[in-house]
């Protein structure tokens, strides 16, 4: 029987199928922040003893508040610091940190075929590499500690067939919101997107992850893309992959794609050929047109009035207060390089903050005078931190305020209380610091 991406991987990992359609479901590798992990640590020493199925699997990273910002913070920071280290769990600390889902794969800890949780929505970035990955709870992340397992409802799978080229200056932030806004915030709510098309197969695997990042703002529990050269390449030569563990899995990892002939429950095509930047206009990543675009007469009051804006409003005529490049999204060194040819030589109209992704990137960017450009622009570099994507730290936007931002996530309040937030690519976000206003990059720009 033919099979689709996620039933294979699926399929691989049931341990045991229970009533109700349950499905005990093996976990390979369980990654732990400072935010999700701590409550769930602690109950395991005092109600459990300590007992963790496996340490090895597990990854622990200081990210969200890093450096921590107040007392509670750096509670969390410090519970999760001397849990990692009284059982032996990798810890990514501080001064050699990240955002998780940017430094799970950058260090090689990914790979096609296998399944990973983490108490982080986003999770689903991973599974780009042709992984099973999910966001989780903090009591089911601590069971998952505890048993290496997670109790799952099998999800359906949604084929999602991207056809056609981009145009010059169309990323995949444009692809993703596109994506969104056809399927429908929500739309993609007890599905696995399995993203297909050979405008996702032109796609990098820095691009790969921003499109599967975004699934969960369909609702979606997880996106996948299948494994191909493109997946080899990025992993050859990672720090936890050996070459010889790269030489032995390496063809296993390309059977990891869906069978010819398989099917899906639902199917979405989408077709780029037309499709230029995008931005959202409202509280949600699927209420987006391209920038060029104005807002809908069909409108939601919800959404008009939080935003501050009314139907017809053109999207270029929005001023901005504040622009952000940063995330587990689009803070890769392939955004900041995008970013800093649009930069260059020039001088943003507005506070501009961008955050590398994690210290590697950061490093690789300092090496290529990346942070030089961006500061000569007038933009403020930091360190790496999920920080003003969730309105935690380092950037927390005013109330009214409008920030254009390359984050995943515009809900009233996320990026401050009152903050109207525009998710766009780092590209548009690059051009419109520039401008003080919502502008897509001049065409030229490519990658």
């Amino acid at each position: 029987m033919a099979k689709n991406l996620f039933q294979k991987v699926w399929d691989a990992h049931v341990v045991k199928e229970l009533p109700g359609e349950n499905y005990l479901i093996f976990m390979d590798k369980i990654v732990a922040h400072e935010i999700t992990t701590p409550q769930g640590a602690i109950q395991i020493d005092e109600e459990f003893g300590g007992r963790i199925f496996d340490p090895s699997k597990i990854l622990a990273i200081n990210d969200h508040v890093a450096p921590a910002k107040d007392t509670a913070t750096a509670i969390q920071a410090e519970v999760l610091r001397k849990w990692a280290k009284k059982h032996n769990i990798r810890h990514f600390d501080i001064g050699e940190n990240g955002i998780c889902h940017i430094v799970a794969p950058e260090r090689g800890y990914v790979r096609p075929g296998t399944t990973l949780c983490c108490g982080d929505s986003h999770t689903c970035t991973n599974g780009a590499f042709a992984c099973f990955a999910l966001g989780i709870g903090t009591t089911a992340n601590a069971g998952a500690m505890l048993s290496q397992c997670l109790l799952l409802k099998k999800p359906k799978v949604m084929r999602i067939n991207v056809t056609g080229k981009r145009k010059p200056g169309v990323y995949a932030k444009d692809i993703i919101l596109a994506i969104i806004e056809k399927v429908t915030f929500r739309g993609g709510t007890g599905y696995v997107l399995e993203y297909t098309g050979e405008a996702i197969e032109d796609l990098d695997m820095e691009e790969r992850m921003t499109v599967c990042n975004m699934a969960i703002e369909a609702g979606a529990t997880s996106g996948m893309i299948a494994a191909d050269q493109t997946t080899l390449d990025y992993l050859r030569g990672r720090e936890q992959i050996s070459d010889e563990e790269f030489d032995k899995l390496k063809d296993k990892w390309l059977s990891f794609k869906a069978d010819e002939g398989a099917t899906y429950d639902a199917e979405v095509e989408l077709d780029i050929n037309d499709l230029d930047p995008m931005v959202t206009w409202g509280i949600n990543p699927g209420e987006a047109c391209q920038t060029t675009g104005e807002i809908p007469k069909n409108a939601e009051d919800k959404a008009l009035e939080y935003m501050g804006v009314k139907p017809g409003d053109k999207m270029a005529s929005l001023e901005l207060d504040q622009a952000f490049i940063g995330s587990c999204t689009n803070a890769r060194i392939s955004d900041l390089r995008i970013a800093a040819d649009i930069l260059k030589g020039k001088k943003v109209a507005i506070p501009t903050i961008i955050t590398p992704g994690s210290q590697l990137v950061k490093r690789q960017a300092e090496k290529e005078g990346l942070h030089d450009i961006f500061q000569d622009a007038g933009a403020l570099w930091t360190h790496a931190s999920c920080g003003p994507c969730l309105g935690m730290s380092m950037g927390v936007v005013a109330p009214q305020n409008r920030c254009i931002s390359s984050t995943n996530r515009n809900f009233p309040g996320r990026m401050g209380a009152g903050a109207r937030t525009h998710l766009a690519s780092p590209a548009t976000v690059a051009a419109s610091a520039l401008t003080g206003r919502i502008s897509a990059a001049k065409p030229l720009v490519t990658k």
